[in-house]
């Protein structure tokens, strides 16, 4: 069947429509005649076929025998597209030279933009770029990704890493610059709770501890004072200030069990969507992100509905312009109810407390202790759940002392 597609559309078919009382007859005289007939469909008032263009001629012997009359709809193949393309060989040529000319376009290198940069002035890393080769207007075939990242690197200590992207014609640069350390060796700091906790273990590497294990601290709390006292062995001499002390860089471990909570509820009664097959679209045209021209439903004639969008750059892949297609789809949905089990609801409730709890939860530090707890509400037909997680962790930070105090 597809070979014999295939051969009609290079030699040309018509889409007909036939009218009259002996339509039936027709149709079984055309395949008496072994006339090629097919895509055969009943409409109100007339029947829609496909025949080629060879066989139209007899076929329209036969109808004027029947009393029945042709119509044709549409007229299709190769030799019909060949056709409407030489009436308009301007604009074929005009869009071969448009496509040639993006083509030609894409193979270049149109835009360089720096992505990364904090310190560094985006417009001193383009002049390193343009000094290792990265310029607009390089072709991309004479790009080296590899020996321009690591002369950029050369010149440029303060960079820890560079990469090059290409996106159509952009070329887009990361780069990561070096961090300097926050905290000098020679500075004078203290270390602080970073959180409210319950102390279990202080180990005090320079300065004095001011808290021990047991002791409850709340955030900001001072944890280890940055400073150094003489040693008995050395005490001063007569006559000297006994509390004389030297300003230090606190280093040290307090660790202490912390607490993150998260509380969830959840419903007795379930409410699904389910689309019931009817959906209505519309499409916006902006430019520069303002729009400009709306086509379709302004207002969607649904109660309840489902929205899918997707957004089309035109030519995103070889020129970037500032134009987008956004498509609305609105499916209409209808709401079930369902009621669910408590123990259902409770273990619903209990994953949302989870979930809430363990984005307060750092990276790389365990849980020590899980504590699931049942709230009782006011509100009738709700669960609720607190959900504590128990860990052991390092909670010291350092913090500077601003003019030595």
């Amino acid at each position: 069947m597809f070979i014999q597609k295939l051969r009609y559309f290079l030699t040309g078919y018509l889409l007909i429509a036939m009218r009259g009382r002996n339509v039936e007859k027709l149709i079984n005289l055309a395949i008496r005649h072994r006339i090629p007939l097919w895509d055969i469909r009943r409409g109100a008032d007339c029947a829609f076929l496909k025949v080629d263009i060879d066989s139209f001629f007899e076929l329209r012997h036969l109808a004027r025998q029947t009393g029945c009359r042709l119509r044709i709809m549409r007229k299709a193949g190769l030799p019909f597209i060949y056709s409407r393309i030489a009436k308009r060989r301007g604009l074929v040529i005009g869009f071969c030279f448009f496509m040639i000319a993006l083509y030609a376009l894409s193979s270049f290198i149109l835009f360089v933009e720096v992505e990364g940069n904090e310190n560094l002035e985006a417009d001193y890393i383009l002049e390193l770029a343009e000094e290792a080769g990265i310029r607009p207007g390089l072709f991309k075939e004479h790009l080296d990704k590899e020996d321009a990242t690591n002369q950029m690197l050369i010149a440029e200590p303060r960079l820890e890493w560079v990469g090059v992207h290409v996106r159509g014609t952009q070329l887009v640069i990361e780069v990561a610059e070096k961090i300097k350390p926050s905290v000098d060796v020679d500075t004078h700091t203290h270390l602080v709770a970073a959180k409210d906790g319950l102390v279990t273990d202080v180990l005090v590497i320079v300065g004095e501890a001011k808290v021990k294990p047991g002791d409850t601290v709340n955030r900001g709390q001072l944890l280890v004072e940055g400073i150094l006292r003489p040693q008995p062995q050395y005490a001063p001499e007569e006559g000297a200030d006994p509390l004389l002390t030297v300003p230090a860089r606190a280093r040290g471990e307090v660790t202490a069990r912390v607490w993150y909570e998260g509380y969830g509820e959840a419903a007795q009664t379930e409410v699904t969507r389910i689309r019931t097959g009817r959906q209505v679209t519309s499409w916006t045209l902006l430019v520069n992100e303002e729009t400009v021209l709306r086509i379709g439903r302004t207002r969607v004639p649904y109660a309840e509905y489902d929205t899918e969008a997707a957004t089309k750059k035109l030519a995103e892949r070889i020129i970037q312009f500032p134009v987008e297609i956004v498509s609305e789809i609105y499916y209409e949905v209808e709401l079930h109810e369902k009621n669910i089990a408590a123990e259902e609801a409770l273990e619903i409730a209990a994953d949302r407390a989870r979930v809430l709890a363990e984005l307060q939860l750092p990276a790389g530090v365990g849980v020590e202790n899980v504590t699931v707890e049942e709230i009782t509400l006011d509100r009738e037909g709700f669960v609720g759940i607190r959900y504590v997680m128990e860990t052991l962790e390092d909670i010291a930070v350092e913090e500077i002392v601003n003019g030595g105090e």
